[in-house]
C-alpha cells in the first residue's frame, strides 16, 4: 500500500475521524450526486434527496461505520437503533456559537427519547479564542466545526450552521445584526427548519439583554421569528422553488435555567418543563448528562473541558408558543403531540384514519422487535425488523390513493422515509453488516490514478448483492474482479476499484470558504449552501445487501488507513490536493523606517503531493525596486509528503513613506505554475483538513523603532503572535521552556513577556510564578499579556486584582474605539516611538478583553478605552514598580492586531519591550 504520512502533523497528535457525508433521509432538496461506478446497473437510490415516493422495493440507504460513534456500534448501537422504530419526535435547538448549546439536552433528546435531534448555530465560532493552538478566524472555525461534530457523534443529534461569520464579542443584538446580513440568517435558519422539519423547537436564549453575547441576543431574538417564517410559503419562496416546503413547528420553548438550584423547585413557575439529563440509560451504561459531558469536552479550542456528573441534571424549557396551545400545565416537551408511529397520521388530513390503521400495524412490529432484542443474538430481532421496513414501503406507495393534499404528501411521506432508513439501520445492525472502503493513499492530486478497496463483511444470510464506488463527474473507477470467502457463517466481499482523478478536480477544502466572504457573511462554494457542516466526500462505497428479504444499501466514504507505532490504527478522509503546495513565512514582514536599505529573510515551504514527485523552480514577485535573492531557486521533491524550505532574501529600499506592498511566491513545475498552498489543521480530536491561502507575503513599512540590544524571553501561552512580532522588529526573543522557567537563569533577559492565557494552560507557570516576581522584584520587567479570572482569583499579580465576576468580563469590543493615554508623558508614550491617535486606527475585531476591574493602588492605569454608552474602563493596561523592576498587564488585543500587522500595535509592543532601556539604560536584573 502506498503510505503517506509526512504530510499531516505527528501521528500521536491525529486521531479522530469527523462525519461527512451525502445528506440522510429528508434532508433537503435534490442535489446533484456524484456518477457511480458499479458493477452492475444500480437501482439504488439516496434517500433523502427530495424526491417523490418511489416504488415499493427501492433499496434504503444508511450510513455506514465510520459516521458512527462509539455508542452507536454493537449491541448497544443495535439496541438504540430498535428502540429509535417506534418513535417519530424531533427537535432542532438553536444557538449562536459552537458551545452554547444544552449538551445534556441534546444527548437526553436524541439517546434517552430516540428523537431526532439537531443543533443550529449560527456560526461556527470563528472569532474566538483558542485555547490549543494558534489558529485564528477562518481556521478557528474548521476547527470548532470538527469539534462540534465529535460532539455530536457522542450525544448523537445532527449538527447545522447559518452563513455567518462570527467577527468576535458583541455587546448587543444591534450590532450583531448591523454585522450580518440579517435577512440571509434569517434564511439560513428557516431552510434548516424546513429541511430538519423538527416538530419542537427550542431556543437556549432568549433575544434579550439577559442573554450576554450580542450573538447571543441575535440567535435568541431570530429564532422565534424563523419558527413562523418556515410555515409561511410566501417567506423565501426560493426555497419552495428548491424543492424544500413551509414547515409549521408544533411548539417553541426557550432556555429558562435557574441558577439559584439544580433541582426542579417543588412547584417550578408555571409553562416551565424540568427535563432530567441525569438519568441512566441502561444499554449505554451511562446517563444522558455524563455522554452530554464527554462531548462536551470536545471543544477542546475554547476551554469546555467537563466533568461527567452522575446524579440529577436538570434543563429547563419554557413553552412561548404552541399550535394547538395546551390543554394543561406541561409534563414533557412532548404533551400533546403523538410521538409513536401513528403519530405521523396527524399530517395526513384527510387520509389519517387510513394511514394511522397501517401505521398501528408497523408500531407493533418495532414493539416486537424491541420485546425479541437479545444482545448476544442480535440476529433474532432481523425478521421482525425487515417486516416493518416492507410494510413502510407499502404504505408509502399508497400514499397517493389517500387524496392527500400536496403538502400532507411531502410531510407524511419525509417522516415515512426517515423511519424507512431507521429501520433499515436497525436491520443492518441485526445482521452485524460492515463495509471498509480504504484508498491506498490519503492525499490525491488531479490525474492520479489510485485505488480503492471495498470489502462487504456480513452473515451468508446477508449477502452483499451489489457493490459501487460514488465518484465526482469527470471521474473514472474500473473495477477488478471481486473476490468472496467464507469462514462459518461470515462472508467476506472484496472489490478493488481503479480511480483516476480528474485533470480538473476541485481541491478538497471547507465549501464555506472557497469564496471571499462579503463583510461578515461567509459566500459557500460548490458542496454546500452554508447549513451543512461539511461537504459531501468525494469518494464513496455503496453496498447493496438483502437482509431478511429486504434490500438496504450502506455508503461509506473513502478512508486511507495506516498504523502509528504507538497509538494502532488511524483513519483520515481522502482528500484532493494540488502537486504542489506553496506557503510562504513569515505571512507579513515589517520594515521600519531606515535612510538606507534594509533586508529581511523570507522562506517558501514546498509540500510535494504527486505521487511521481516534483521538479521544478520557485521564485518571489516583489515590487519594483525590491531586490530578491536568489531571483529563483531549484527544488526537487522525489516523494508525495516530502517538503523543502528555500530562504529568500529581500532586500527593501531606503524608504520614510508608509506603504503596505505585496510579494507572490511562485512554483513552478512541468509546465504548471503554482501560487497557492495549504494550512493544515489538525487535533487529536477532528479531523485533519486544508486550509488554502494564496502564497504571498505582506510587507508593511512604517516608523518604528526598538530599544538596542534587548533579549527578550517568551513564555508560550495558548497561541499568539507576541513573539513573532518581535522578531519581525528585529529583536532578540529565546523562548523561556518549562526546565528554564523552573531553574534557569531569568536575570539574563530584559524582558519576560507571557503569552495570552498563560496561567490557564501552563501549570509550570503557576507553580513557578514566584521566580517570575522575584525577577521582576530584582529589577526585571515582566509583561503579562491577558488572562481569565483564574488571573485574578490566584493573586498572580505582585499587588491584588480583581476581575468583574458576574456578567461580562470588562472588555472593548469596538475596534475604533477611542483610547485615551492617561499619562502622555509616560515613557511607554514616548520612548521609542512618540504614541499618538493615530496608533489606534486600523485595529481589527476589537481593542481589548478581560481588563482588570479593580487594583491595588500600587498599580497605575496607563490607558482608558470604551465602548458606546459605557464608561471608561481603565483596566486593559496598568504598570507597578515591584522591587527594582516593573510589572505589567495588558488586556489589549495583541494577539488580533499583530498578525495582521497594525503599524501602532507594533509602535506600541516595541515602547512596552524597550522599556527597561527608556528606564534605566543601564539596569539589569541582578542575578541571585
Amino acid at each position: 500500500m502506498h503510505r503517506r504520512r509526512s504530510r499531516t502533523l505527528p501521528l500521536t497528535a491525529l486521531l479522530a475521524v469527523t462525519l461527512t457525508g451525502p445528506p440522510l433521509a429528508g434532508f433537503g432538496p435534490p442535489t446533484d450526486y456524484p456518477a457511480i461506478a458499479t458493477s452492475a446497473a444500480s437501482t439504488a437510490r439516496s434517500v433523502g434527496t427530495g424526491r417523490e415516493s418511489t416504488a415499493v422495493n427501492d433499496v434504503v440507504q444508511v450510513e455506514g461505520d465510520a459516521s458512527a460513534g462509539v455508542y452507536d456500534r454493537g449491541a448497544a448501537g443495535l439496541g438504540q437503533a430498535i428502540r429509535r422504530l417506534g418513535a417519530v419526535a424531533s427537535v432542532l435547538h438553536t444557538g449562536a456559537h459552537p458551545d452554547d448549546e444544552s449538551s445534556g439536552l441534546l444527548a437526553y433528546l436524541a439517546r434517552g427519547r430516540q428523537a431526532r435531534t439537531a443543533y443550529l448555530s449560527l456560526t461556527r465560532g470563528d472569532g474566538g479564542q483558542n485555547l490549543i493552538g494558534p489558529e485564528l478566524y477562518e481556521a478557528l472555525g474548521v476547527i470548532r466545526t470538527e469539534e462540534l461534530l465529535a460532539a455530536r457523534r457522542l450525544d448523537g443529534a445532527k449538527q447545522y450552521f447559518t452563513r455567518a461569520y462570527d467577527f468576535g464579542f458583541s455587546k448587543s443584538r444591534e450590532e450583531a445584526l448591523t454585522k450580518w446580513d440579517k435577512d440571509a440568517v434569517l434564511a439560513d435558519m428557516v431552510r434548516v427548519i424546513r429541511t430538519f422539519r423538527p416538530m419542537v423547537i427550542a431556543s437556549q436564549w432568549s433575544g434579550t439583554s439577559n442573554d450576554g453575547h450580542g450573538h447571543h441576543q441575535a440567535a435568541g431574538y431570530l429564532t422565534p421569528e424563523a419558527y413562523r417564517a418556515a410555515a409561511d410559503p410566501n417567506r423565501y419562496p426560493e426555497q419552495i422553488a428548491e424543492g424544500l416546503r413551509p414547515w409549521k413547528a408544533r411548539k417553541l420553548y426557550v432556555s429558562a435555567p435557574d441558577r439559584r438550584q439544580q433541582r426542579p423547585a417543588a412547584q417550578p413557575e408555571a409553562g416551565v418543563v424540568a427535563v432530567n439529563t441525569g438519568e441512566i440509560d441502561p444499554l449505554l451504561g451511562r446517563s444522558y448528562f455524563e455522554v452530554a459531558m464527554q462531548g462536551r469536552s470536545r471543544h477542546r479550542s475554547q476551554d469546555q473541558g467537563a466533568i461527567e456528573r452522575r446524579g440529577p441534571q436538570y434543563s429547563r424549557l419554557k413553552l412561548l408558543e404552541a399550535s394547538p396551545p395546551p390543554a394543561r400545565d406541561e409534563k414533557d416537551i412532548f404533551d400533546g403531540i403523538d410521538t409513536t408511529l401513528t403519530g405521523i397520521a396527524y399530517y395526513a388530513d384527510l387520509g389519517a384514519e387510513r394511514l394511522k390503521q397501517a401505521l398501528a400495524e408497523v408500531q407493533r412490529e418495532a414493539d416486537a422487535a424491541k420485546s425479541a432484542y437479545k444482545p448476544f443474538s442480535p440476529a433474532e430481532t432481523g425478521p421482525i425488523i425487515a417486516r416493518g421496513l416492507k410494510r413502510l414501503g407499502e404504505i408509502r406507495a399508497t400514499l397517493p390513493t389517500l387524496g392527500l393534499s400536496e403538502q400532507s404528501l411531502y410531510d407524511t411521506d419525509f417522516l415515512l422515509r426517515f423511519k424507512e432508513q431507521d429501520f433499515a439501520d436497525a436491520l443492518a445492525k441485526s445482521h452485524q453488516v460492515a463495509v471498509d472502503c480504504l484508498a491506498d493513499d490519503e492525499v490525491v492530486t488531479p490525474g492520479q490514478t489510485f485505488v480503492v478497496t471495498v470489502t462487504a463483511y456480513s452473515t451468508q444470510r446477508a449477502p452483499a448483492a451489489k457493490v459501487s464506488l460514488s465518484v465526482p463527474a469527470g471521474w473514472s473507477a474500473v473495477e477488478e474482479p471481486q473476490t468472496v470467502s467464507i469462514t462459518g457463517d461470515a462472508v467476506v466481499y472484496e472489490s478493488r476499484f481503479k480511480v483516476t482523478v480528474a485533470n480538473d478536480a476541485e481541491f478538497t477544502e471547507p465549501y464555506w470558504l472557497k469564496a471571499q466572504r462579503k463583510g461578515d457573511m461567509f459566500v459557500p462554494g460548490k458542496g454546500g449552501t452554508g447549513i451543512e457542516p461539511t461537504a459531501p466526500p468525494a469518494v464513496s462505497a455503496i453496498v447493496e445487501f438483502k437482509l431478511d428479504g429486504e434490500r438496504v444499501s450502506v455508503i461509506q466514504r473513502a478512508q486511507y488507513r495506516f498504523a502509528d507505532k504507538a497509538l494502532g490504527e488511524i483513519r483520515h478522509d481522502v482528500k484532493i490536493a494540488p502537486a504542489v503546495s506553496v506557503t510562504t513565512s513569515p505571512a507579513i514582514v515589517i520594515s521600519p523606517f531606515s535612510a538606507k536599505p534594509t533586508s529581511r529573510d523570507v522562506s517558501v515551504s514546498l509540500v510535494c503531493n504527486a505521487r511521481d514527485g516534483a521538479r521544478g523552480t520557485v521564485s518571489v514577485q516583489a515590487p519594483s525596486g525590491w531586490t530578491v535573492t536568489p531571483p529563483e531557486a531549484s527544488f526537487d521533491l522525489k516523494r508525495p509528503g516530502e517538503r523543502v524550505a528555500l530562504m529568500f532574501n529581500l532586500k527593501i529600499p531606503a524608504q520614510n513613506k508608509e506603504g503596505r506592498h505585496e510579494l507572490q511566491a511562485v512554483a513552478s513545475t512541468q509546465g504548471r505554475q503554482f501560487s497557492r498552498g495549504y494550512q493544515l489543521v489538525a487535533y487529536p480530536h477532528t479531523e485533519p483538513r486544508f486550509v488554502y491561502k494564496d502564497a504571498s507575503i505582506v510587507a508593511e513599512v512604517f516608523d518604528v523603532k526598538v530599544a538596542a540590544g534587548l533579549l527578550v524571553g517568551y513564555i508560550e501561552g495558548a497561541g499568539d503572535d507576541f513573539a513573532a512580532a518581535l522578531t519581525r522588529l528585529g529583536v532578540n526573543v529565546k523562548t523561556i521552556d518549562a526546565s528554564e522557567l523552573a531553574s534557569g537563569d531569568l536575570s539574563r533577559f530584559d524582558v519576560i513577556v507571557t503569552g495570552i492565557r498563560v496561567y490557564e494552560v501552563r501549570p509550570d507557570v503557576v507553580a513557578n510564578n514566584g521566580r517570575l516576581l522575584d525577577y521582576v522584584k530584582r529589577g526585571g520587567t515582566l509583561i503579562v499579556q491577558y488572562n481569565k479570572n483564574e488571573y485574578a482569583t490566584g493573586s498572580f499579580a505582585p499587588y491584588p486584582v480583581k476581575m468583574r465576576q458576574t456578567g461580562m468580563p470588562d472588555r472593548v469590543t469596538d475596534e475604533t474605539a477611542s483610547v485615551m493615554l492617561l499619562d502622555p508623558t509616560h515613557p511607554l508614550f514616548n520612548h521609542p516611538n512618540k504614541i499618538t491617535e493615530r496608533d489606534f486606527e486600523g485595529w481589527v475585531q476589537e481593542r481589548g478583553t478581560y481588563f482588570l476591574s479593580e487594583w491595588d493602588p500600587q498599580f497605575k492605569p496607563l490607558m482608558a478605552s470604551h465602548d458606546p454608552g459605557e464608561d471608561p474602563k481603565q483596566g486593559g493596561e496598568l504598570i507597578a514598580k515591584y522591587g527594582a523592576g516593573y510589572y505589567v498587564y495588558t488586556g489589549y488585543a495583541w494577539f488580533r492586531q499583530l498578525p495582521v500587522g497594525v503599524p501602532g500595535a507594533y509602535r506600541l509592543i516595541a515602547n512596552l519591550v524597550s522599556l527597561p532601556k527608556t528606564v534605566n539604560p543601564r539596569a539589569r536584573p541582578r542575578p541571585r
